[in-house]
C-alpha cells in the first residue's frame, strides 16, 4: 500500500528504493532541503499573512509560534544590536 494516497504502490516503492541506494549522506542532504523548504514555506505564509508588520515584526511573531516568545524576542534584539533594525524597533 502506498504511504501518500496521491502515490501509486509502485512509485512509492520505487522511491523508497532510491533512498536506500542513495546512502546516508544524500539522504541527510535530502532531508536538510526539505526542512529549509518547510521552514521558508511557513516564513513566507506569516510575509502575506502580516503585509503590514515590518520584517522584525513578522520575524518575532514567526519565531514566537516555534521557540517561544521570550527566545524570540531574546533573538531579535541580538540582531538588532549587531545588524540594526530592519525597518524598525520592536517595543519592549
Amino acid at each position: 500500500m502506498a504511504r501518500s494516497p496521491d502515490t501509486e504502490p509502485w512509485a512509492d516503492e520505487m522511491q523508497i528504493e532510491l533512498l536506500r541506494q542513495a546512502g546516508p549522506a544524500r539522504r541527510l542532504e535530502l532531508a536538510c532541503q526539505l526542512s529549509a523548504l518547510a521552514w521558508n514555506a511557513a516564513r513566507s505564509a506569516f510575509d502575506r499573512l502580516y503585509p503590514h508588520e515590518t520584517q522584525d515584526q513578522r520575524d518575532l511573531r514567526f519565531l514566537s509560534s516555534i521557540y517561544g516568545e521570550q527566545l524570540a524576542r531574546d533573538f531579535i534584539a541580538y540582531r538588532q544590536k549587531v545588524r540594526g533594525p530592519q525597518n524598525e524597533r520592536l517595543a519592549p
